[in-house]
């Protein structure tokens, strides 16, 4: 691609940014620190140099059209590239070698993460590791993408399958899908729960669309059930207190519930005594394996090392 026949520079792509976010002209322009004349001039040139419309006026409002939109998920990207070229600059010119940014799951534990970005740091000084919040929905996707150097994910299977001339991966640790519930449920005491026992639960999850290698694909999906009645809470604490009140149920894995019961009354296994009791998924319960994935480059060999090798400890 011929990069010397783009039209349009930074300064669109921040004002297509900006207008996007803001609730009305006047908004956009403060927020740019220019006059809304200028502001005007400037969607004007945007529009004159793409020979298509951008926004149509409505009030005091612009409504993005669907050339807009388009020219809005690049300038996204392009934005987020550049200020992550900045940022990585200023480390390199501070003495830093290398930025490595990780990826992790939103439902992922972070227990594990001090001690581990001080033995990184310890062993590899000139190597900054950075966990980065891009990839928390979809880390995979993001390292597919090239947002993110390696990421961490939890998988239905023990052996992954990549594009092994570009992605390679490293086996972590085998973990459980469990049942969370107060202590004071009804349901706190049986040895394991079938997915009809959630039908009429209130299930409270981080996502209500559907996670790849998580409880609704092993587990709702088989039997073809989903609670009838599912809460959205976009963090993993506030869960474990809604459950702890019970307000309703969820699934958590158990290195993720494990920190919120250790030194307390709580299981961090199926059965036990606490505010919170874990109960097995099926008979046979529910495995899964997290896995250390990452682009296949020279540099990333031995940061790669030392990171499996602390993980697996």
């Amino acid at each position: 691609m011929d990069f010397s026949k783009s039209q349009l520079n930074i300064s669109h792509l921040k004002m297509i940014c900006t207008i996007a976010q803001a609730e009305t002209v006047k908004e956009a322009a403060e927020s740019l620190f220019i006059t809304q004349p200028a502001l005007s001039n400037r969607i004007r040139e945007a529009e004159r140099r793409l020979k298509t419309k951008l926004f149509n006026r409505r009030g005091r409002k612009l409504i993005i059209t669907t050339a807009g939109e388009r020219l809005l998920h690049s300038a996204k990207k392009i934005l987020e590239e550049l200020a992550r070229a900045e940022h990585d600059i200023a480390r390199l010119s501070s003495g830093i070698e290398l930025v490595l940014r990780l990826g992790l799951p939103h439902y992922a534990s972070f227990r594990w993460l001090p001690d581990v970005m001080r033995q990184f740091s310890e062993h590899l000084p000139g190597i900054e590791l950075e966990i980065t919040a891009n990839a928390a929905k979809q880390p995979l996707t993001a390292l597919f993408h090239g947002e993110v150097d390696i990421a961490i994910v939890s998988n239905a299977n023990q052996v992954l399958t990549l594009d092994n001339n570009l992605y390679g991966s490293e086996f972590l640790l085998e973990d459980e899908l469990l049942a969370c519930l107060s202590a004071k449920h009804n349901k706190a005491g049986q040895k394991f729960l079938t997915a009809h026992d959630f039908v009429d639960e209130t299930y409270i999850t981080n996502s209500v669309v559907p996670e790849k290698d998580r409880e609704y694909e092993l587990f709702f999906q088989p039997e073809n059930i989903m609670p009838r009645k599912v809460l959205q809470v976009g963090f993993n604490e506030a869960i474990v207190e809604l459950v702890k009140a019970n307000i309703g149920v969820t699934i958590m894995s158990k290195n993720l519930i494990e920190p919120h019961l250790a030194g307390k009354a709580g299981s961090t296994a199926p059965g036990g005594e606490g505010e919170i009791q874990t109960v097995r998924l099926g008979k046979s319960g529910v495995k899964i394996y997290w896995h250390l994935v990452y682009v296949k480059q020279p540099h990333l060999d031995s940061p790669v090392k030392l990171l499996t090798k602390i993980l697996q400890r």
